[in-house]
């Protein structure tokens, strides 16, 4: 889930942000600490969520809708945030950042009191804007380009793909035995941006890439490309592909004898429409995808019963717990604040996730010490979630395959100190 690198073209449709009268916050600005704790009733607060919900990649934006919703869950089965229910508006990025745009303008009329998301398709068009419209944004997305971001107002929820990508190359080396790979990526922005980083942590620890192929989606053949990928005998597969495209690359594959090595894949190689795409016998033999791995089981138990509370079903979706740390975190940070003023609680989310502080691992917990006065450190579902001074943060990964049946589990776990020991050159 990267971004895209050229948005010169989207300046003059951003700039007219400029006009909209009403900034995302100010359905939430008006709620000052005394107010916030006295209105009676309360009315809710809106959770703006923008999301891919059509187009090549819909199915992250279904991820993600499902942790977000978990998280309004859990807070409304605990109180609510001083006294305020939560409850959502989606709108649709379709996965594009100048979609993103007419999403974004027609979500401010809703006044959300946050934004979660865009993913990191789209977050390039419209992410000027939290930070002049004061608007909190928790976003989950891996483009590279956010790994030194300054917004003061967005908050990245899952470690960047440079981290991601790392742990890939970790795991061929290290998981597989594989020194010598093929690149097989679609040609999109969002696909290529992981090329060099995959490369990098690859070949500075000792493997090779025999191959690189920038594959056009939606083709009705990749014979060529797959003949070429395969020639000198990868031992394994670098993968990025959405499902329409794996169906008919893998269906090649199979035509010329080559499925025969493992295809390394990121958090998309986590989604059972692309194993269903490659077929699932295949899939469950050949094909892995990256997720990071629940860091805190009492955070993770929680996740699993809001989730199970709001989905009816025991088994989230990928990348849905880090979204549902999201609405933990933001909770929390305008229960610390006793504001539900962005202008006032965005200045509390690294004071309730990061350390020092008491740890906890439910909204619950986290709002009986704040209200005691005690400093807290929120360990989530998905990680630790502490931010660095970029607004990110940095975890381990779990290698993940479906089994025939549709099942997904953990085949391998690359902790978050031999990720780091990717980054060190040793060429």
């Amino acid at each position: 889930m990267k971004g895209l690198k050229k948005w010169a073209k989207f300046a003059t449709v951003a700039a007219t942000f400029s006009i909209v009268a009403a900034a995302c916050g100010s359905g939430s600005s008006s709620s000052s600490s005394s107010s916030a704790t006295t209105a009676a009733p309360a009315g809710p607060l809106v959770v703006g969520e923008l999301l891919p919900m059509s187009g090549a990649e819909a199915f992250v934006g279904q991820w993600f809708d499902h942790g977000i919703k978990a998280g309004v869950y859990e807070v409304n089965h605990h109180g609510g945030v001083l006294g305020h229910q939560l409850t959502t508006v989606l709108q649709d990025t379709a996965g594009d950042p100048v979609d993103a745009v007419t999403a974004w303008k027609t979500l401010q009329l809703q006044k959300p009191t946050w934004v979660a998301g865009p993913s990191s398709l789209e977050i390039m068009g419209v992410i000027n804007q939290f930070q002049q419209e004061k608007v909190v944004d928790m976003m989950v997305g891996g483009t590279t380009q956010l790994d030194h971001m300054k917004d003061s107002y967005v908050f990245r929820l899952f470690p960047s793909d440079s981290t991601l990508l790392a742990a890939e190359a970790y795991y061929a080396l290290n998981g597989l035995h594989c020194t010598k790979a093929s690149l097989l990526y679609t040609s999109d922005a969002n696909a290529q941006a992981e090329v060099p980083p995959v490369t990098q942590a690859f070949t500075q620890n000792g493997g090779t890439i025999l191959d690189n192929e920038q594959i056009q989606a939606g083709q009705s053949s990749y014979l060529s490309e797959v003949s070429r990928a395969f020639a000198n005998h990868p031992q394994c597969i670098f993968f990025h592909a959405d499902p329409q495209t794996a169906a008919t690359l893998f269906a090649n594959v199979r035509q010329l004898g080559d499925l025969n090595v493992h295809f390394i894949a990121g958090d998309t190689g986590a989604s059972l429409q692309l194993a269903q795409a490659i077929g699932m016998s295949d899939a469950s033999k050949y094909l892995t995808g990256m997720a990071a791995p629940a860091a805190f089981a009492p955070a993770n138990n929680e996740f699993l019963a809001a989730y199970q509370g709001q989905w009816h079903t025991s088994k989230p979706l990928p990348a849905s717990a880090p979204n549902y740390d999201g609405v933990i975190i933001a909770a929390l940070a305008m229960t610390a604040a006793n504001s539900t003023n962005p202008h006032v609680w965005v200045n509390y989310i690294t004071k309730v996730s990061n350390p020092p502080g008491i740890p906890v691992y439910t909204y619950a917990e986290g709002v009986k010490l704040l209200k005691e006065g005690k400093k807290i450190n929120y360990q989530g579902a998905s990680g630790s979630e502490d931010f660095n001074q970029y607004h990110n943060v940095f975890s381990g990964f779990d290698v993940v395959q479906f089994n025939p049946a549709g099942s997904l589990h953990t085949v391998y776990s690359v902790t978050s100190n031999q990720v780091a020991g990717m980054y060190a050159s040793k060429g």
